[in-house]
């Protein structure tokens, strides 16, 4: 495969060829329907147009798609060489972190034929992904149109294949002229009516690699090894457009990398200032440290609910309208999933304001007595797969009336919400309450605070800095949580069959688990005794996010040797154990009788996941002990 290094400094994909002077003149229908220009180029023409009316001729120029998924996404795949081999018929060379790095920084450098934003748009998934991804069914019935065969019999080559990525690269051949970058990358920017000619055109011109690319990334599982790696992307950013590399990482706290690139490009380092906290602006919110030791006391000590992380926005616009929003961590906005919220934020008084929470509830065992609703739950309520109680916990106060409350100590802010929701005379929609917690002043009074919230069935206590700021982005010392047991979020990678039930079904019975590292995802050991409930979790997961790759695994087990297959790097579930093991010369850790708590899947991203770094460092302190 060619090497970003060998790239002319505009190679040319598929000439414009007097394009857009014929779609000035004569309209989109008419350029398919009766001069017969190509559909993809005309759809991406026309959507261009409507953004740039003044756009030159030559502004869908650009390097050969085929060149740019070789040179750019293949080497950041993450998929190995053979896999590579096996799925597209060639294979790019394995690179480290360092050279990743480098393949990205001379994409950003050189002149390809796309500009800043949709670079990063590749880089980043952002603008792709805020299109909603089709569904392996859809994209089965448009391979099924576009190749003459049976869904039901793609369907079944799917799961052979290992996903809709690997069965898309299985049909042939490119057939056709060869498709430019950018003519792609405005049919995924501003996608056509999934009836419209340009997809099929799309896949049968191409190659097995760029059909893998364009259906993986319709179906939102494009999973390069540089994604959700914004702030290194932001370092070189910075250092391309010559602005403070802190000042963009801050900034990237509040806006994407794609809507930075904007106001850097229009207006270079000083179009940052512009960049601030305000209602139905997304936002990563911040997150916890793990308590070792004794925190700084006082403290405020609070319940730490196993829910859905929400920021909830509200802002009533110049005509009197109510405008909001629920994000997610992922900066996602649930508001339409949630029952209630509207009329919920119609009855707080502040006119704009964002509120940090945790949306949970709680459910029936078999014996009538209730517990706290996992995340795992709670997600299949917002799918209407379940239907349990939710209610929204609040435990801090963002903004308010027009004012940025984060730079106030926590102590301030929690004051602000108290009074607002004690200010509430009616109580429609989605339940409200305030986090439980107060201020502790030793250790004794924590402990007993926690054990309250573990005896409730909550997961533990979060421990929080009474003067501090509200931390951005970041893991921060001000914000420290307390679970039960030593445990550490980690990532699926390959799932082993067990033995046939009567009824002649085969389900997986254990798992390896992973932790990321700057070298890539390296496995800690593997769990079993997985109980029926959250193995159905577990298999649902994998068949609905399409992680069979058919790579087939085998391990040994007290049972002989047992047989699997690879997982796509996808599911996280939080994992206790008793202890870490140190092994032999390489320094290698794995986990002593591990044991599976909860599927965190949608709710925690991969890049959040435990390193493998901080396993290491725990077992040379079990070892110091």
């Amino acid at each position: 495969m060619p090497e970003v290094a060998s790239w002319t400094e505009l190679a040319r994909g598929q000439q414009s060829q007097g394009l857009f002077s014929l779609l000035r003149r004569f309209g989109a229908e008419v350029a398919l329907s009766e001069l017969g220009l190509p559909a993809a180029e005309v759809w991406a023409g026309q959507a261009l147009l409507e953004t740039e009316p003044d756009c030159a001729e030559e502004a869908l120029d650009s390097l050969p798609f085929e060149v740019f998924c070789q040179a750019l996404i293949a080497p950041l795949l993450g998929l190995a060489a053979h896999l590579q081999q096996k799925i597209f018929g060639q294979a790019a060379p394995e690179l480290n972190r360092e050279q990743r790095l480098q393949v990205v920084e001379k994409m950003l450098a050189r002149n390809i034929g796309l500009p800043m934003t949709e670079k990063v748009a590749w880089l980043t998934g952002e603008r792709f992904g805020s299109k909603r991804s089709w569904t392996e069914e859809r994209l089965l019935q448009l391979l099924a149109l576009t190749y003459f065969y049976p869904v039901a019999e793609l369907r079944q080559k799917m799961l052979e294949a290992g996903g809709i990525g690997p069965l898309a690269a299985s049909l042939g051949q490119a057939q056709g002229d060869p498709l430019a970058t950018r003519v792609v990358t405005r049919c995924l920017l501003d996608p056509p009516p999934r009836t419209h000619p340009a997809w099929n055109e799309l896949l049968r011109r191409s190659s097995p690699l760029e059909r893998f690319v364009l259906v993986s990334r319709l179906a939102g599982k494009l999973d390069l090894v540089w994604s959700g790696r914004a702030e290194g992307l932001a370092r070189l950013l910075a250092g391309h457009y010559g602005a403070d590399p802190e000042t963009l990482q801050s900034a990237l706290a509040l806006e994407d990398l794609t809507q930075l690139v904007e106001r850097l490009e229009k207006d270079g380092p000083d179009g940052l200032k512009a960049v601030m906290l305000r209602p139905l602006s997304p936002f990563r919110p911040a997150l916890a440290q793990s308590l070792e030791g004794d925190p700084k006391f006082p403290c405020w000590v609070d319940c730490k609910y196993d829910g859905i992380r929400l920021l909830l926005h509200k802002e009533w616009d110049s005509l009197g309208h109510l405008r909001l929003a629920a994000y997610t961590r992922r900066r996602n906005d649930w508001s339409e999933m949630v029952e209630g919220l509207e009329a919920m934020l119609r009855s707080l008084s502040p006119y704009s304001l964002i509120m940090d929470g945790e949306l949970h509830g709680r459910v029936l065992d078999m014996e009538g007595v209730a517990r706290p609703a996992s995340v795992y739950e709670v997600h299949e309520c917002l799918r209407g797969e379940l239907r349990i109680p939710l209610k929204y916990v609040a435990f801090d106060l963002l903004y308010m009336n027009g004012r940025d409350l984060t730079a106030q100590p926590f102590q301030q802010r929690r004051q602000q919400l108290e009074l607002m929701l004690q200010a509430r005379t009616q109580k429609p929609g989605l339940p409200l309450e305030l986090a439980q917690g107060s201020v502790v002043t030793g250790k004794a009074e924590l402990n007993r605070l926690y054990e309250q919230f573990r005896r409730q069935g909550h997961e533990g206590c979060m421990v929080k800095d009474l003067q501090a700021a509200y931390p951005l982005a970041v893991r921060s010392p001000a914000w420290l949580k307390r679970k039960p047991l030593e445990s550490a979020d980690l990532v699926l990678t390959a799932a082993y069959w067990g033995e046939s039930s009567r009824e002649g079904q085969r389900m997986f019975d254990s798992y390896s688990m992973a932790a990321r590292s700057k070298e890539g995802w390296r496995e800690v050991g593997t769990v079993g005794g997985v109980d029926a409930r959250l193995t159905a979790q577990l298999v649902a997961e994998i068949w609905r996010s399409g992680l069979l790759t058919g790579v087939q695994r085998l391990r040994e087990s007290n049972r002989g040797r047992a047989a699997g297959v690879e997982l796509k790097p996808h599911l996280v579930v939080t994992v206790a154990y008793e202890d870490i093991l140190w092994d032999g010369p390489a320094a290698e850790v794995s986990l002593r009788s591990p044991r599976i708590l909860q599927l965190r899947s949608g709710e925690m991203p991969l890049e959040e996941s435990t390193p493998w770094e901080d396993l290491q460092r725990r077992a040379l302190r079990s070892r110091l002990s």
